[in-house]
């Protein structure tokens, strides 16, 4: 039944989507969130939290400490947007040449409606909430930035919970898994040497680009061959850069891909084959190959104990029509830096339904109807936890 938390967050909806949509209308890439993080830091030194900004570059930490012992509750919402030009046809549609294509500015909204909701019942509360918003997580460098800045060292959370809103979920569905949610995240490249020379005389030359279409072939094998079947493990070349002219042999050429991987032990089995392969085609085509991780991800992992306590606080919701497992998805996301370091959950909270566009889609859209459910089930997560 509604109570006065569902009273308090319905109250406070209207301003909420003015501020989800003013986010969307200025989307900014990761590590240069200087907007966002302005905003953020405002409204919760507004609502009485101890700030600070700047945390990992772009990131904005808010502290409300009820001076009563008790446990700390981490609530972390990613922050930054993708270099996408936006093309949908929302009234707010940005037009910088940057989008929140992936609901970024959905977790912005919920975690600080959470946050000023929260900070107006601190006498409820005994212990330590933290709130974490964090920049750069698309490509996966925010989180471990702000742990070098000491996020979590400063806190010692007892919990760490987070939330992604998920269009292929209708409105109503929260999805939490007791294991694995997605994959790991991984960025790769292979440089490959050889030696330049003329298109008409390949004979005198070391060609680095009949090399690298080698190597791509071969790296198929990684997972059709190295990688149980009922074992999830993706190797994509996405990109190719090579060459100047089309009668001119290059001296190397540049190939940069992805690594995804549900487990630990075949994310690093996949990576350790990636660079065999690549350095024996090479080699054995009279050629070099140079491999770079160049940032990554573990997979996110939810603690049991803490997904089966979402689950219950998530069902009490109204609003919310189904609380149940979702099955793993294949992206990534550095909510796993927390995880592995405090017991969590990341859940899923639906947000439309399975026909609209995707997530990272020039016309991705999500049902706003979603935003009062995540803010409650924070809330409610932050009552019942420190509530003692």
């Amino acid at each position: 039944m509604p109570d006065a938390v569902t009273d308090q967050v319905a109250d406070a909806l209207p301003g909420l989507i003015e501020l989800r949509r003013d986010l969307h209308e200025n989307p900014e890439l990761g590590f240069y969130e200087t907007r966002t993080a302005g905003i953020i830091a405002g409204r919760l030194n507004d609502a009485g939290m101890s700030v600070k900004a700047e945390v990992g570059g772009t990131g904005v930490v808010g502290v409300l400490d009820t001076g009563r012992s008790g446990p700390t509750l981490m609530i972390r919402a990613d922050i930054d947007a993708l270099p996408v030009a936006e093309l949908s046809d929302l009234p707010f549609a940005s037009t910088n040449g940057n989008m929140h294509a992936c609901g970024h500015d959905g977790h912005i909204t919920m975690a600080l409606g959470a946050a000023e909701l929260l900070a107006g019942r601190k006498d409820e509360l005994s212990g330590k909430l933290v709130f974490v918003f964090q920049p750069a997580e698309e490509f996966v460098e925010g989180a471990k930035a702000m742990i070098a800045d000491d996020v979590i060292s400063d806190h010692s959370p007892d919990r760490v919970i987070g939330l992604h809103l998920w269009n292929q979920y209708d409105t109503g569905f929260v999805g939490v898994n007791e294991a694995t949610v997605f994959a790991s995240a991984d960025q790769f490249e292979l440089t490959i040497t050889g030696k330049g020379g003329h298109g008409a005389l390949p004979h005198t030359a070391i060609d680095p680009v009949m090399i690298s279409a080698q190597v791509i072939s071969a790296l198929q094998t990684v997972v059709s061959r190295e990688i149980a079947p009922n074992a999830m493990g993706v190797v994509t070349v996405g990109q190719v850069i090579g060459g100047t002219a089309p009668n001119v042999i290059a001296d190397f050429v540049t190939i940069k891909g992805t690594i995804r991987a549900f487990t630990a032990d075949i994310r690093e089995k996949i990576i350790s084959a990636v660079e065999r392969i690549a350095k024996g085609v090479a080699e054995s085509l009279r050629g070099g190959a140079e491999f770079k991780l160049l940032n990554g991800a573990p997979p996110v992992v939810n603690d049991p104990g803490v997904a089966s306590w979402i689950t219950g606080i998530a069902g009490g919701v109204p609003g919310v029509d189904e609380v149940g497992a979702h099955e793993e998805v294949p992206v990534g996301d550095d909510m796993a830096e927390f995880i592995n370091r405090a017991p969590g959950c990341y859940f899923l909270l639906g947000a439309g339904d399975p026909e609209r566009p995707p997530h990272h889609n020039a016309r991705f859209v999500f049902d706003e109807e979603c935003l009062p459910l995540g803010v409650e089930i924070f809330a409610r997560a932050a009552l019942d936890y420190l509530g003692g």
